[in-house]
C-alpha cells in the first residue's frame, strides 16, 4: 500500500470535512504528543521533526489507511501537535515558538506564530477547546493560550522541566522530565535516591501549583550478585560497604548473590489520564553498582489516582519485569519475541481505557497492554503483542474506533498503521516527510541518530546505499544492547544527560551532555577529551559500552551479529567477538564502521537548549565580567572547556600502551589511562593540564567506589583530579560535579576550590550573585572566551 497525492482541489474538498467540532471523548484525556487526530478521526497530523514540517493526511472510512493531503512547513524542531478544530497547535522547541495551523484556500497553512517560553515542548488543548497549554522546558513554566485569540494569558510556574501535558477536565498534569534527589535520602548514585515528580493546578485556580511524588520501585523484579561489595563475601575488602545489602551474610547468601534491584522513574516524558489515572511511562533509573545491561535501565509506567492525587504505588509496573518471562524466540533476527521495553516515551488508550499501546522508540515497536486487577498487563508470557513501527517511533494515537492506531516514525519520517484488532501492522511506512537523498550528508546524520537511538541495531557499513526506511533494525538485533535493553539515548535524551550520577568503573559519574563534546564553531577536529577522568578521545570508543555495559556486539563486529536465542551473557566484552581491534580507550576515532562514523556526524549537532535569559542586563553584564576573570581559563572556548584533543589521533601505540606504556605523541602523559597532559616545546604555555584538582574528590564519601569492570568494589579513579567539563547549558546540567555532590550552582560555589579557596569565598557577594546570573543564562548564544587551551593551540604563539 502507498500513500497518494491528491490535487489541491481534492486536498480543499476534504478539509472542508474537517470544521466540525466534535467534543473530547469525555472518559480519555488530551494529552501531549508528536502525532494527534482530530476529534473526530478525520484528519491526522504527524509532526516532522527532522524537516521541521506538519503532515496532514485524512482519515478515510475504518483508518486503514491514510491520504496526504499536506505537508507544512513550520518553526525549527517542532515536538509537539495539539488539535482542536479547526486549528492544529505545533510547538517549535528551538525557535521557542506555537505554530497555528489552518484549513486555507489551497491546503493548510501557518496562519500565525506565537512567542512563548525557552524550548516549548509539551502541549494540549483544554477538553473545552478554549485553552492550549504549551510547557517551556528549560523555563519550568507552563503558557496558557486563548484560543480564540492565539495569544498567551497566563504564563504558571510549575518547577523542573516540563516533559509532558494531560489534561482531564479542570485538571492539569505537567511532569518534571527529570527525578528530583529525596530529601533525606540516600543520595545520588543509590537506586532508592531519586523520585518522580508531577505538577499539577486547576485551569480555575492556576496560579496554585502543588506536587506529586512518585517513589521508587523496591523491587524492580531483577536481582544482582553484590558479593564484590561485601566484606565477607570478597578479598580483598570493598572500600566500603555502602552497596552490601547485608553486610553479615556469608558467602552464597540469597540476600547478596540474588539481592532484589530498586529502580526510580525518570525521563518523563508522556502522560495520559484514563479511567480516572494518570499514566506515566518513563526510563526508569538503577544507578547503583554493579552497572550491568539488565539492572540498568527499566522500562516502568507509574500510576497517580486523579481523584486523590497520590501516586498509586501498588499499580506501579516495570513492563520490563513482564517481558522476562517470555520464551526467547528461535530465530531472534526475524522476531519480535522478548524484546525488552526500552526507552518508553508515549502511551495512549482506546475510549474505554481497557487497550493501552504503550511505545519503545529503540525497540522500534508498540506493546499492548490490558489492566488485569487494575494493573497494566502485555499478556506475557504466550499472549503479549508487538506492532513493528518504522524507525524510532515517538508518538501514538489511538482512533476514536479504538480499532486503529498510528505511530510517529521520527528517523523514518513517516506514519505507521496499526490493526488493533488482530494484531498486525497494516503499513509501516506510511510516508510524512522526504529522507534526505542516500549518500548526503544529511543521510549520514540522520543514520547515525538511528544508531545513537536504537536498541537494536543498524548494519556497520554500507549505510550510504540504503534509504533509511528499508534500514531494519530488528535484522540487527544484538548490537546496541541485548535484546533492546537500552540505547545510548537511555542515559543521553536528545543527546544531553539523564541528570544520574551512575557507578561506573572509574568510580562515580554523573551523566554529562554531549552538546559540549564538538565545537560547532571550528569543526569536527575540535574535540573535547572524554569522560570525567579524560579516558576516551571519542564516540567511537564508546562502542565498548555497547559491548560491556548493555551486553551488546557494538557496531563493528560485522553483520548480522551472531546471536543466539536469549540474552547475549556473559557481555561479549569479556572475550573475542570479532570487534574491530583498532577500537579500544584512545584508539581510532574515525573509520571503525560507517555506523560509527555516522553516530559521530550526529553527535557533532547535538544542539545546546536555550536558557531564559535575565531582564536586568547590567547583572548579565557584570557577571560575564566575572566570568571572564576567574573561570574561562578552564571553561572558556568553543566548547566552553580547555580540554581538547591536540594530540595525534591513536597517540598510542597499542592497547598496552594506552593502558600506561609509551605513548606515539612524546607530549603526551597518559596515566592509568587518563589523559593527564600535554607538552609541546614549540608553545610558550608549554604544558596543558586535562586533569584538575577543584576538592570535589573526597575517598570517604560512601560512593566514591568502582561500580564495574575489573576494579568493581575498589577505589576509584579521582585522586589526580577530573577532567574540565563544559558549561554549555550549566544551568540545565545539574547536579554537578563527577560526584552529583552538588544540586545547585549555589552549591557548586561552597565546593569548587580555585586557589585552594572556595568560589564563594574568593568572591564578594555581589560577584557571586552577578555570575550566577550569567552561568544561569549561558548557552549556544553566549559570545566566547578564550581558554588555556585556545592559548596552548594558537599558532600565532608557536615559535620557529
Amino acid at each position: 500500500m502507498s500513500t497518494r497525492f491528491r490535487p489541491a482541489s481534492v486536498a480543499v474538498v476534504l478539509a472542508s470535512l474537517w470544521l466540525t467540532a466534535i467534543p473530547a471523548l469525555a472518559d480519555t484525556t488530551t494529552r501531549s504528543s508528536s502525532i494527534a487526530l482530530s476529534e473526530g478521526s478525520t484528519r491526522l497530523f504527524n509532526v516532522n521533526v527532522e524537516s521541521d514540517s506538519v503532515s496532514v493526511f485524512a482519515v478515510p472510512g475504518s483508518g486503514d489507511a491514510l491520504e496526504k493531503i499536506d505537508e507544512v512547513a513550520v518553526g525549527r524542531e517542532p515536538v509537539c501537535v495539539a488539535v482542536r478544530s479547526p486549528k492544529a497547535y505545533v510547538t517549535n522547541s528551538a525557535s521557542g515558538t506555537v505554530s497555528v495551523i489552518k484549513r486555507a484556500s489551497g491546503g493548510f497553512k501557518v496562519v500565525k506564530e506565537i512567542a512563548v517560553g525557552n524550548e516549548p515542548r509539551p502541549c494540549a488543548v483544554t477538553e473545552a477547546g478554549d485553552l492550549l497549554l504549551v510547557g517551556n522546558h528549560t523555563d519550568g513554566t507552563v503558557s496558557l493560550i486563548d484560543t480564540s485569540t492565539d495569544e498567551v494569558v497566563d504564563t504558571v510556574a510549575v518547577g523542573g522541566n516540563p516533559g509532558a501535558i494531560a489534561i482531564a477536565g479542570n485538571r492539569v498534569f505537567v511532569t518534571q522530565f527529570f527525578a528530583r534527589l529525596i530529601a533525606g535520602g540516600p543520595g545520588e548514585g543509590f537506586d532508592e535516591g531519586k523520585e518522580g515528580v508531577v505538577s499539577t493546578f486547576t485551569l480555575s485556580s492556576p496560579g496554585s501549583v502543588s506536587e506529586i511524588t512518585l517513589s521508587p520501585i523496591a523491587d524492580s523484579g531483577f536481582t544482582a550478585d553484590l558479593s564484590k561489595f561485601c566484606n565477607n563475601t570478597t578479598d580483598p575488602d570493598p572500600v566500603n560497604q555502602a552497596f552490601c545489602p547485608n553486610p553479615a551474610a556469608g558467602p552464597g547468601d540469597p540476600s547478596i548473590v540474588a539481592a532484589p534491584q530498586a529502580v526510580f522513574p525518570n525521563q518523563l516524558g508522556s502522560a495520559l489520564v484514563c479511567g480516572g489515572k494518570l499514566y506515566l511511562p518513563n526510563i526508569g533509573a538503577q544507578p547503583s553498582p554493579p552497572l550491568f545491561f539488565n539492572v540498568n535501565v527499566q522500562a516502568l509506567v507509574d500510576v497517580v489516582d486523579v481523584a486523590t492525587l497520590a501516586e498509586r504505588a501498588d499499580l506501579h509496573v516495570n513492563l520490563n519485569a513482564q517481558i522476562k518471562t517470555e520464551p526467547s524466540p528461535a530465530n531472534p533476527l526475524a522476531s519480535l519475541g522478548r524484546l525488552f521495553g526500552n526507552d518508553l516515551v508515549d502511551i495512549a488508550s482506546d475510549p474505554a481505557c481497557q487497550t493501552f499501546l504503550v511505545v519503545s522508540r529503540g525497540g522500534n515497536y508498540v506493546l499492548r497492554a490490558t489492566l488485569v486487577g487494575g494493573k497494566l498487563n502485555i499478556g506475557a508470557p504466550n499472549n503479549v503483542v508487538r506492532f513493528q513501527t518504522g524507525n524510532l517511533p515517538t508518538g501514538i494515537a489511538i482512533h476514536r474506533n479504538g480499532k486503529r492506531a498510528y505511530a510517529n516514525n521520527e528517523a523514518g519520517l513517516s506514519v505507521s498503521i496499526l490493526n488493533l484488532e488482530n494484531g498486525m501492522v497494516t503499513q509501516r511506512d506510511v510516508p510524512s516527510g522526504t529522507p534526505p537523498a542516500p549518500g548526503s550528508t544529511r543521510d549520514a546524520i540522520l543514520k547515525g541518530k538511528l544508531a545513537f537511538f536504537t536498541a537494536l541495531g543498524v548494519p556497520d557499513n554500507g549505510l550510504s546505499e540504503i534509504p533509511i526506511r528499508d534500514i531494519v533494525p530488528l535484522q540487527f538485533r544484538g548490537k546496541q544492547s541485548s535484546d533492546a535493553w537500552s540505547t545510548c539515548a537511555s542515559c543521553h535524551p536528545f543527546g544531553l544527560a539523564d541528570h544520574v550520577t551512575w557507578l561506573f568503573g572509574d568510580g562515580p559519574r554523573n551523566a554529562i551532555q554531549m552538546d559540549g563534546l564538538y565545537s560547532k564553531i571550528n569543526g569536527a577536529h575540535d574535540i573535547r577529551i572524554n569522560n570525567w577522568s579524560a579516558a576516551r578521545d571519542s564516540p567511537t570508543d564508546f562502542n565498548n559500552n555497547s559491548r560491556n555495559v548493555q551486553c551488546g556486539k557494538g557496531f563493528a563486529g560485522g553483520d548480522p551479529p551472531a546471536l543466539v536465542a536469549g540474552p547475549n551473557l556473559p557481555c561479549p566484552g569479556s572475550g573475542p567477538t570479532g570487534a574491530n581491534p583498532a577500537i579500544f580507550d584512545h584508539g581510532i576515532s574515525q573509520g571503525a564502521s560507517e555506523a560509527l562514523d555516522d553516530q559521530t556526524a550526529w553527535i557533532q549537532t547535538i544542539r545546546t537548549l536555550n536558557m531564559p535569559q535575565p531582564a536586568d542586563v547590567s547583572a548579565l553584564d557584570a557577571g560575564r565580567t566575572v566570568f571572564g576573570a576567574s573561570c574561562s581559563s578552564c571553561h572558556g572556548g568553543a566548547k566552553w572547556t580547555k580540554s581538547q584533543v591536540f594530540y595525534l589521533n591513536n597517540p598510542a601505540l597499542d592497547k598496552a600502551a594506552a593502558a600506561g606504556g609509551t605513548p606515539r605523541d612524546p607530549g603526551l602523559v597518559v596515566t592509568a589511562n587518563q589523559v593527564v597532559s600535554y607538552t609541546d616545546a614549540k608553545v610558550d604555555t608549554g604544558t596543558l593540564k586535562f586533569l584538575d584538582d577543584v576538592g570535589t574528590f573526597i575517598p570517604a564519601n560512601p560512593i566514591e567506589i568502582r561500580g564495574q569492570g575489573g576494579g568493581i568494589g575498589q577505589a576509584p579513579l579521582g585522586a589526580a583530579g577530573f577532567n574540565t567539563p563544559s558549561l554549555l547549558g550549566v544551568a540545565y546540567t545539574a547536579p554537578y560535579f563527577h560526584n552529583g555532590s552538588a544540586q545547585t550552582l549555589e552549591e557548586v560555589f561552597q565546593q569548587h576550590l580555585i586557589g585552594g579557596v572556595t568560589i564563594h569565598d574568593a568572591l564578594a557577594d555581589a560577584d557571586e550573585a552577578n555570575l550566577l546570573v550569567f552561568l544561569r543564562a549561558l548557552d549556544g548564544r553566549a559570545a566566547r572566551f578564550e581558554s588555556d587551551g585556545d592559548k596552548f593551540k594558537d599558532p600565532t604563539r608557536n615559535l620557529p
